[in-house]
């Protein structure tokens, strides 16, 4: 019996009606709790008559048993045997009748409840186990009606909080006031550490009593708790007021997700068109954006971002979030970012200078995307918001301008502005580009797709470094012999390009041409 005084450790909630409360029950006048009183505190859920020894079997829990003993009058052994099974199946007490079967109870019964914390209480003769039955249960049911009662009650008051536009934080407040316990919702998990979940009420620095999660798709982010120990509350009713609150506040999230969700699409599709094509209704363009909070009556540019996976890493997908909070970091909360398949776009102020403003975005998305490659293009500064399209054009190309310049897997911040010679092929249909690469550079294409040379990017690199040899020879990793041999089989192919002006700025154009061509295709 070492381990069975943990038996005794049953505490009733508020509402309910303990061993010592039943006593003061007037059928009850004149019993005596004579042992186990260290479990007079326990909860009474019914009450029921024991005619057979028998009937402990279907016992569930909570019973206060009655009995006058008398299929056991002449076995003390056996009546101390019932003791330990009550006291394992959860019973309430024991209530024994003296009389003129049991004159008195047996000594080694007592010390059994007394070991096991096991309420007995001693009946009088004279009293009627039907009134005590009958008594005992209609006081048990008048709490349960009253507890249900008031916990309906406050669910009515915590759905109507809801109902008439209360938030979160109104509600977890109502809790606490109605239970006069500190509430609050919080964080559980990697939010909990993180701080990345919203959090509303007290929170004291103890284990609170009950909690519930609130679960959204799928995940558990939050959690309502309260701390009731000190409460005059059953746990009970605690519980299922947390639970209400609980379900209301999944109510909420998920409403608050949704609207977040429709105004998410809303501000995608207002901006998408801005960029894709001149609004054909310029005033109520500029309305829906400053319902958004956007001030479209300043000069922006429109960035456009793109993240890839660095080679070989194992990340996951970058959310549109992520990004976007990386753009509010770095420009303000108030500029226009919405997320695009592998990045997002920004319709971005210049400040003092355009280059630092898409510099300072890409150290933010950079930051915030450490395992990925990074590429910021903007095009030019736009003081109206109706040729913002033509800013989104001019970001595209000098994104993909960039993506050839610098390779698929460098990272590189590149301005429209900036891009020279391109700006003015980037005017040319790609008819007219290909036709000028064919012009000049077709022997060598030709050439290097037959036997799988470089000759183009040999030529590309020479011009690049200013007709250097030992330079390009450098960057091209090969031995100067090797340039020099390559060099003249093209101007065998090509005519010796560089000793006409004309033919030599033509070939130059050309390799850019074939290069911004490259861009476009990728």
């Amino acid at each position: 019996m070492a381990g069975s005084p943990a038996l005794a450790r049953r505490t009733a909630p508020a509402a309910a009606l303990t061993v010592a409360q039943a006593l003061e029950l007037p059928a009850l006048a004149g019993a005596r709790l004579v042992a186990g009183h260290a479990g007079a505190l326990h909860p009474i859920r019914v009450a029921n008559i024991m005619e057979v020894p028998d009937i402990v079997r279907w016992m569930r829990g909570g019973e206060f048993l009655l009995t006058t003993a008398y299929a056991v009058r002449d076995d003390e052994r056996a009546l101390a045997a019932l003791v330990p099974e009550m006291a394992r199946r959860g019973l309430a007490a024991l209530g024994v009748k003296v009389g003129p079967y049991l004159p008195v109870l047996p000594a080694s019964m007592l010390r059994c409840a007394d070991e096991l914390a096991f309420p007995i209480v001693e009946l009088p003769g004279e009293v009627m186990l039907n009134d005590i039955l009958s008594e005992v249960i209609g006081t048990v049911l008048n709490r349960q009606a009253l507890s249900l009662e008031r916990t309906q009650a406050l669910r009515e008051r915590l759905s109507q909080a809801v109902l008439s536009g209360g938030s979160q934080r109104e509600l977890i407040a109502l809790l606490s006031r109605e239970t006069g316990c500190p509430a609050a919702i919080r964080a559980v998990g990697a939010d909990a550490a993180g701080g990345s979940a919203p959090a509303h009420g007290d929170a004291p620095p103890t284990p609170p009593t009950v909690t519930r999660p609130i679960t959204v798709g799928g995940r558990t982010r939050v959690e309502v708790a309260l701390w009731g120990a000190e409460s005059r509350t059953s746990e009970a009713e605690l519980a299922l007021a947390v639970e209400h609150v609980a379900s209301l506040a999944t109510m909420l999230l998920v409403q608050e997700r949704a609207l977040a969700e429709r105004e998410r699409r809303y501000r995608t599709l207002l901006l998408t068109a801005l960029v894709s094509h001149p609004p054909g209704d310029r005033a109520e363009a500029a309305r829906r954006a400053a319902a958004l909070g956007w001030d479209l009556e300043r000069e922006r540019a429109t960035v456009v971002v793109e993240v890839s996976a660095a080679p070989g890493a194992r990340t996951a997908p970058v959310t549109e979030e992520r990004l976007l909070s990386a753009a509010r970091t770095a420009l303000g909360a108030q500029t226009p970012a919405w997320g695009t398949p592998g990045g997002m776009t920004v319709l971005a102020e210049p400040g003092s200078s355009l280059r630092r403003t898409c510099a300072a975005l890409h150290r933010a998305v950079a930051a915030a995307c450490p395992s990925h490659t990074v590429a910021v293009a903007a095009g030019t500064v736009r003081a109206d918001f109706v040729e913002l399209h033509l800013s989104h054009g001019e970001a595209l190309s000098a994104l993909a301008l960039g993506r050839e310049l610098e390779g698929i897997e460098g990272s590189f911040t590149r301005l429209y502005e900036e891009c020279g010679v391109y700006r003015l092929l980037n005017q040319l249909p790609d008819t007219e580009l290909r036709a000028l690469v064919a012009e000049t550079l077709g022997p060598l294409i030709e050439h290097d797709a037959r036997h799988d040379s470089s000759l183009v990017h040999s030529l590309s690199v020479y011009l690049q470094r200013d007709r250097n040899g030992v330079d390009a020879a450098e960057e091209l990793h090969v031995h100067y012999n090797t340039l020099r041999y390559r060099l003249k089989q093209i101007e065998k192919l090509t005519g010796a390009p560089d000793k006409d002006p004309m033919r030599r700025l033509q070939t130059e154009l050309a390799v850019h041409a074939h290069r911004l061509l490259s861009a476009r295709l990728r």
